[in-house]
């Protein structure tokens, strides 16, 4: 994707204009340090050259001046001056001048060279004095000055030229050719992305980036397309998911400890039902404080185990019964909640028919099936819990029954009559020992034994209970339209006063009552 950039925010613009810059600074500085010391140079020269002069012309002034000829010395004077170096010159003798070229008294410092005697070295006869000519000395100096930084300035801007272009050439040109084909690298479409190729095939530091960048466009590209298959495979799952979680055979919601319910599937709605708050969702339960405080476990710590129970609500008048799995979720959170807000889990199986069954088969097992009475292994059990009351004003008795005179009726009018006199012994049995706490159990055969508690049961008033029980039993019983039949019935009873005795002890003891009754005649009890 190509973007306007200014001009001067290229790289290989900025390279140029830095080089350009780094060139003409060293130009400069370069051509000033190069000008000064030519300048100087130049008149040093100069003045070495006047000074060259001075000596050579001082011998032949030392002559002019010993034979005093001034013609001679107007001819050194005037020879002298030729030179554009000397502006001006001047030969003295100890006490006069001897020829001059100065038309006035010069602003410059002479150049003097002392004249000695021909023949004696030592004796001084005069001066040769010269002026250098400060003006043109000055006018060449610089002109030779500047033609040295004029140089300077040429070698420096072709060696400019030289460095910018390598620069271009070596690391610019291929900058902005990388530049331009990742301006054509789209992220957007991965599937598409090729390796960028400039023709570049120098083994540098940029060829180490083209390599590494088309390493990373390899991988992006195989990221992309293994990210693009996930991402199809995900969905594929999610939907799987979805189906799975929406055609559930259990119930399952997401509930949050503040807001309640927050996703559930359609088997939860039809269990439990929908835009419950917490608080509705606890209550809707019979045993609301157990589910209480299992939430509350949860709240508490989320490292609690899975919490499984089995509970039962009221639903269009009916009891239901389901099964609750009540864990709590990691904090894996989707969107942001309050920090005392825990979200835990409740998968929930609807059990009714399995309570049912259950509650069948347990009847069934602990039921007779003819009378409908506990049988033996029921009948034990209730026993105990009725021997094991720790109310201590209650009078707790058993009683062991046993029907005289049975045996005949099955053998005379058959088992079916049997059966209805069995049936309708327990009806009456029943009718007289209906509160809830009392046990009444065919114990086997003609037996049953009836265990009951009273808050106050004096001796009398167990004497009379056994009394209706026995007129009770001696009714007739009509066994066909026309026929009917009437039997008495034996009747052992102990009243458990011992709490530390058995329910063994206590069913023996009445046993051993019934069977005194049965010795004296039927027809009757006996009250231990």
């Amino acid at each position: 994707m190509t973007t306007f950039q200014p001009f001067t925010q290229k790289l290989n613009v900025r390279m140029a204009l830095v080089v350009a810059l780094i060139g003409i600074f060293l130009s400069v500085a370069g051509s000033i340090v190069v000008f000064s010391l030519a300048l100087k140079k130049q008149e040093a020269l100069s003045y070495r050259l006047v000074n060259q002069l001075a000596a050579s012309a001082a011998r032949t002034a030392a002559i002019a001046v010993y034979v005093e000829d001034e013609e001679l010395a107007s001819e050194i004077t005037s020879g002298l001056v030729l030179n554009d170096l000397v502006g001006n010159v001047r030969i003295n003798t100890t006490y006069s001048v001897l020829a001059t070229s100065l038309s006035s008294e010069p602003s410059t410092t002479p150049i003097v060279r002392m004249l000695y005697h021909p023949f004696i070295s030592n004796e001084k006869m005069g001066e040769l004095e010269l002026y250098p000519d400060a003006a043109f000395i000055r006018e060449l100096a610089l002109q030779e000055a500047k033609g040295s930084a004029l140089q300077i300035l040429l070698v420096s801007f072709f060696i400019t030229l030289a460095i910018a272009g390598t620069l271009q050439y070596t690391l610019s040109g291929p900058l902005v050719k990388l530049k331009n084909a990742f301006e054509n690298v789209d992220p957007s479409s991965p599937d598409k992305l090729e390796k960028i190729n400039i023709d570049y095939a120098r083994q540098d530091e940029l060829g180490f980036l083209i390599e590494q960048i088309n390493g990373l466009i390899r991988a992006v590209r195989s990221n992309f397309l293994a990210e693009r298959k996930l991402r199809v495979h995900t969905e594929k799952l999610e939907q799987q998911l979805r189906l799975l979680f929406d055609k559930a055979s259990v119930g399952i919601a997401l509930i949050s400890t503040k807001k309640g319910i927050l996703i559930e599937n359609p088997k939860f709605n039809s269990i439990v039902g929908s835009n419950f708050s917490i608080k509705d969702f606890i209550e809707m339960f019979d045993d609301a404080e157990t589910v209480a405080s299992v939430i509350t476990s949860l709240k508490s710590s989320t490292d609690i185990k899975p919490v499984s129970l089995d509970l039962s609500y009221q639903s269009a008048g009916e009891r239901r019964w389901v099964h609750c799995l009540f864990a709590a979720v990691s904090d894996q959170r989707v969107v942001l909640r309050d920090e005392d807000d825990v979200l835990f889990e409740v998968i929930v199986n609807d059990i009714t028919e399995r309570k049912e069954r259950e509650a069948e088969v347990r009847y069934q097992a602990q039921h007779d099936a003819l009378t409908g009475l506990y049988n033996r292994l029921g009948g034990e059990v209730r026993f105990q819990y009725l021997l094991d009351d720790t109310e201590t004003n209650n009078v707790k008795v058993f009683m062991m029954i046993d029907l005289d005179r049975f045996k005949p009726i099955n053998d005379t009018y058959g088992h079916d009559a049997g059966d209805l006199v069995l049936t309708e012994v327990s009806q009456r049995i029943k009718l007289l020992f209906n509160d809830p706490s009392d046990v009444c159990c065919r114990w086997g055969g003609d037996e049953f034994v009836v265990g009951f508690k009273r808050p106050y049961l004096p001796h009398s008033s167990l004497s009379t209970l056994c009394n209706t029980l026995l007129h009770s039993i001696e009714e007739p019983i009509m066994i066909a339209h026309d026929t009917s039949v009437t039997l008495s019935a034996s009747i052992g009873v102990v009243v458990a006063e011992d709490a530390s005795k058995s329910l063994d002890y206590w069913l023996a003891k009445a046993d051993e009552s019934m069977y005194q009754v049965k010795s004296h005649g039927r027809a009757n009890y006996d009250i231990v």
